[in-house]
Formats: C-alpha cells, sequence, structure tokens
C-alpha cells in the first residue's frame, strides 16, 4: 500500500506517518528507511530506488517530503512521468509515502485521479473550535484531569488551533497534582496574543494608560513586535468600526455576525464596546494607527519608544 499525507494540520500528520512507518518497519530498520525532499530531488531517482527491494526485510519505506507536484500550489519543477509509469507497475516491497502541507490535491492532473484510486490518501485539516472542543475534550478524558467547568472554559479560551500545542499544553496540565481550577489553568496555560490585544482594545477605548501599560509590558516580556501588535490592533478596531457602521444601520447582532461572517459573541462584545464610540473616533484611531505603522516601518521612530508615546497620548 503507498500513501499521500496532507494538510494544514501537520501535527496529526506526522503522528500518522510514524503509526505507518512502524507498521510496515516495526524494528525501525533504518536501512529500509529513505527520506526525500521534493524540492532538491529529481523523481525519476526517487522511483528508481523505489523499484529496488529491501535490504533484509519484507518492505522498504520511502517517505517524500514537499510533494507540492500533487497540489494547487504547485511550486515544484519536476517531471512526473516516471511516476505515471511507477503507478501502473508499483513495486509490492516498496512502500512510497508523499506528504505535504498543502491544502488541496490537484484533481485535475492525471497522476493525482490515478493516486486517488490505488493510493491511501489522507487530509489532515487545520483544526476549527468544534475540532479544537473535541480533542480538548478526548485529551481531558484520555489523561483523567480533573478540571472544573469554569476551568475547561478558560483552558478552551486559551488554547490555541493548533494540535501540537495543546498537547504540550495538556502534558503541562497532567504532571499538576490535584483539582485543576480557575486559578490553575490561568497560571500553567499562557494567554493568547489575541487575548492580550483585546485587552488592550479595552485599554485604549477607557483611555486607560495604566491597563495599556501594565499589557504592553506583559507583551514586551514575551517580544512581541510592536509592528506585529499595531496590525493586531487595527485589524480589532477596523472590526468595530464595521460592527458600529452597521449599529448606526440598525442591524441586530445576529444580522452583523451573518453580514461580517464573524462570531456571534465576537460581535456581541464588540457591540457592548462601540456603543461607547462613534464612528468619527474609530475613524481617527485607525488613522492614528496607520500613522505609527508608517513612522515604525520607515525607521522614522524607535518601535518601543512609538508604541509607548502612542499610549501616552491616550
Amino acid at each position: 500500500m503507498n500513501y499521500v499525507l496532507y494538510g494544514e494540520e501537520q501535527y496529526s500528520l506526522k503522528r500518522t506517518l510514524e503509526t505507518i512507518v512502524k507498521e510496515y518497519l516495526p524494528d525501525e530498520n533504518d536501512l529500509n528507511l529513505i527520506r526525500y525532499d521534493a524540492m532538491h530531488t529529481d523523481i525519476a531517482a526517487i522511483i528508481e530506488d523505489a523499484m529496488t527491494v529491501p535490504f533484509f526485510s519484507s518492505y522498504k519505506v520511502i517517505i517524500v517530503d514537499h510533494a507540492n507536484f500533487l497540489s494547487t500550489l504547485n511550486n515544484t519543477a519536476c517531471d512526473i512521468k516516471s511516476l505515471e509509469s511507477y503507478l501502473q507497475n508499483p513495486c509490492d516491497s516498496t512502500v512510497l509515502i508523499f506528504t505535504g502541507d498543502f491544502a488541496k490535491l490537484d484533481t485535475r492532473k492525471k497522476v493525482v485521479k490515478t493516486i486517488k484510486k490505488t493510493w491511501k490518501v489522507l487530509e489532515f485539516k487545520k483544526l476549527d473550535e468544534l475540532g479544537k472542543n473535541s480533542v480538548v475534550n478526548e485529551e481531558i478524558q484520555k489523561r483523567k484531569l480533573n478540571i472544573t467547568g469554569n476551568a475547561k472554559q478558560i483552558l478552551l479560551k486559551r488554547l490555541p488551533l493548533d494540535m501540537e500545542t495543546i498537547q504540550k499544553e495538556m502534558d503541562k496540565l497532567e504532571l499538576y497534582q490535584g483539582v485543576l481550577d480557575e486559578n490553575v489553568v490561568s497560571s500553567l496555560i499562557n494567554r493568547p496574543l489575541e487575548e492580550d490585544v483585546f485587552q488592550l482594545v479595552d485599554a485604549v477605548v477607557e483611555k486607560n494608560k495604566g491597563k495599556a501599560f501594565h499589557i504592553w509590558q506583559d507583551l514586551c516580556v514575551s517580544n512581541t513586535d510592536a509592528i506585529y501588535l499595531i496590525a493586531l490592533l487595527a485589524g480589532q478596531f477596523r472590526f468595530l468600526f464595521e460592527v458600529k457602521n452597521l449599529m448606526v444601520k440598525g442591524y441586530e447582532k445576529d444580522e452583523i455576525a451573518h453580514a461580517l461572517n464573524a462570531h456571534p459573541y465576537r460581535v456581541k462584545l464588540s457591540m457592548e464596546k462601540a456603543r461607547s464610540l462613534s464612528i468619527k473616533s474609530l475613524m481617527a484611531m485607525l488613522d492614528k494607527l496607520a500613522s505609527l505603522d508608517q513612522k515604525l516601518k520607515s525607521g522614522l521612530l524607535d518601535k518601543k519608544l512609538g508604541f509607548e508615546m502612542f499610549l501616552l497620548e491616550l
């Protein structure tokens, strides 16, 4: 059996790849495990290797990374005629595995159509919120964690849509002996950058310099780039502007969520902030952030100093 493993969720892909390799090479026979990079290796050379017999083993496993020639994002210049020929008469003792972090296969290609019919093709989609909730619930049960309901909500809010990070954070929680309450989870699991940005937006809206500087100092410790932070702030204020604009037109929460293709809870929080703001003040803030961004990128202002001056002007 030959395989194609592709998708943006690379952690799950790598774990599945390890399982497949172990199935065919249980003794981890390195002599029969070969790895190529399709970005730097001619496909004909890989196929030539696939046609040779394994060394004192029933199978040879060949992993071909960055197999972008199978995707719609084809940035690999290669001649796949040898692969097309191999598909007609593959070597039974060779397990050929193509991997890639691309989102879609190019099903218009003849070689892809043939592979989908004769190989095992596994897609690893990037996590969404529903998928993240399911993974976290499974991990809590599997690890038998004693976590309170409120603590679980904090955990779900702080974990990103990334399997590798989720696993690392769950490993951290598993080491704790005792009940995982709100304080414990808040102490052990880092706040995502977006949460700090949301709080910084609140501080800017409230013109609370003390709170804003406190959050800024926390972000400095994590080496957050000021230009990146400005872009995130601008995105949040742009969303507030769009929400306020629709509120003025008489739109309700669900209508705004539908119009902006946004989560209703995010819209609800933004509506609460937008009620105390005018369209004019939001436009002024966006102009100020755009001007600051330009000055920092052109080197007219030091990044750290420029952002602190922005906070002082609140």
